[in-house]
């Protein structure tokens, strides 16, 4: 069994870590990652920003940022290791709002992305690599109850990068 852990750094916005635990072994069980580590850390926009500012050299916030730790020079030491995922609270609460979607399966859709990331899938690769990112996500939003019209608006085919939108 993997292990998980929920850390929640802001408190504007309710969080449930243990729903978010249970969604995260389901997905990585569907992607035949059932023994590994796993983070993942729930910021207000404030964090996020900084994080992106620091790790890609982007002065703003993001949805979310994926630090897989397979990559490096020492990517091969722990293989249990797989990384971790940090998700904008705020921003996803704004998403929700902006197109009309529960708080929740923005959170799905976040986590859903950025453990693809983890596990190699790049959006950001072309065109072939979006689109195998998209159809990986419908199949795992699908597994945590969500039809795939619900996110047309973040994953369209043959976008590189659906978050520009």
């Amino acid at each position: 069994m993997s292990v998980i852990q929920v850390s929640v750094n802001q408190s504007r916005i309710e969080i449930n870590p243990r729903l978010l635990e249970e969604k995260a072994e389901r997905i990585l069980s569907a992607l035949g990652y059932t023994d590994v580590e796993l983070s993942i850390l729930i910021v207000d926009d404030q964090e996020m920003a900084d994080m992106n500012r620091q790790y890609r050299h982007i002065d703003s916030t993001t949805d979310v940022l994926s630090f897989p730790m397979w990559e490096g020079e020492f990517g091969d030491v722990c293989m249990d290791l797989l990384g971790d995922v940090v998700i904008s609270a705020p921003t996803a609460q704004h998403m929700a709002m902006e197109h009309d979607r529960p708080f929740s399966a923005i959170l799905d859709l976040l986590l859903v992305h950025g453990i693809l990331h983890l596990v190699g899938y790049d959006h950001e690769r072309g065109e072939e690599a979006a689109r195998e990112m998209e159809t990986r996500s419908m199949d795992l939003l699908h597994l945590l109850g969500h039809e795939k019209e619900s996110f047309d608006w973040y994953l369209k085919p043959g976008d590189t990068d659906p978050k520009e939108k």
